[in-house]
């Protein structure tokens, strides 16, 4: 694999007591997908994934409680302990294209039984029902809220938007009142808009909050042998004077996404 290029691996556990019950339910169930050797193809595209099939995991259930904690205490998650197999699908990632069909490829599992879904190449757990919602309103770029989540300490950091082939954001969590939601906002646009970034552009998401410089920062490096590394780089927030926001607002160009409006310029 090339410096640039990343995997993207999504697990999911269920019901399917061995391969041949796995085949069968895909066969009936998946809606177009057939499971052979260890390649799940779509019929119909012809999109293909590595498939390893494997046998339960004792530690299933506290991975996923770790990883989806806001649906933690459900029903859905209660399902997880019940799993008796597993899947992992495995996919090169890098782009939107990848990212969105092997996201159906993993909902596939989930219409053939699958329980739920968790994003190794994150950390991201999502229940069977939102992973299917999030694959409906893909063309929305809900797959955004399936790959990327954000780290909160001094720094707030997202991780994920390499699935997509895309750098990650950070800035310092006492220089916003809500650095999660920023960040949020700022790597949406990113994906949904494709902008051209220059280093020193500003960023806002309305022309009455406050505008932050964008600047390249060293990517974050969660060690050798991980999934979650971002090749694609990473941008640091830094907050603006409020006299400069101000001084700067006649020259912003307005962006509505999604009821948030996004403001760009160019710095002097």
């Amino acid at each position: 694999m090339s410096e640039k290029e990343v995997e993207i691996v999504l697990c999911v556990p269920g019901p399917w007591v061995d391969r041949s019950d796995l085949v069968e339910r895909i066969v009936k169930d998946s809606e177009g997908y057939i499971f052979a050797g260890m390649i799940l193809m779509h019929m119909e595209t012809n999109q293909s994934f590595e498939l390893e099939f494997e046998d339960s995991d004792e530690r299933m259930l506290s991975a996923f409680e770790s990883a989806g904690s806001h649906w933690n205490n459900s029903p859905e998650m209660d399902l997880i302990s019940s799993h008796k197999s597993v899947c992992y699908l495995i996919s090169k990632g890098g782009s939107i294209e990848s990212a969105h069909s092997i996201m159906n490829a993993a909902n596939a599992l989930l219409k053939a039984g699958g329980l739920g879904v968790k994003v190794e190449s994150t950390g991201l757990a999502h229940s069977a029902k939102d992973w299917g919602e999030q694959c409906e309103y893909s063309y929305l770029f809900k797959s955004h809220s399936s790959y990327v989540v954000y780290v909160t300490s001094d720094e707030t950091y997202s991780c994920g938007m390499h699935n997509f082939g895309l750098p990650d954001a950070i800035i310092n969590s006492a220089d916003s009142d809500n650095a999660s939601e920023l960040l949020r906002a700022f790597t949406k646009y990113i994906l949904s808009e494709s902008p051209d970034i220059n280093d020193g552009q500003t960023f806002s998401v309305d022309s009455e909050s406050l505008a932050y410089k964008i600047t390249k920062h060293p990517t974050i490096d969660y060690g050798e042998n991980t999934l979650f590394n971002n090749p694609f780089g990473m941008w640091k927030l830094y907050p603006l004077e409020e006299e400069t926001n101000k001084s700067m607002l006649s020259d912003w160009f307005y962006a509505p996404l999604q009821s948030i409006r996004k403001c760009w310029r160019n710095m002097p």
